[in-house]
């Protein structure tokens, strides 16, 4: 789309991401869903927004902090 974009904002909210990301891995060495050991309609809408972000922040659908 040519937009002009701001690398430093953009560079900022990935790493927000990441400190997210690593709370959620270190969550399920816990339990075995984000919101408990039962699968909830809470785990969906965490599911869906870490889908929503990641992809809006990386441009597509792949998994950048390994790189």
């Amino acid at each position: 789309m040519k937009l002009k974009q701001d690398e430093g904002l953009i560079r900022q909210n990935k790493e927000k991401l990441g400190k997210i990301l690593d709370v959620y891995e270190r969550r399920l060495g816990e339990i075995r869903f984000p919101a408990g050991d039962d699968f909830t309609l809470a785990d969906l809408t965490l599911m869906a927004n870490y889908v929503a972000q990641a992809t809006t922040l990386s441009g597509n659908d792949s998994d950048e902090r390994n790189e």
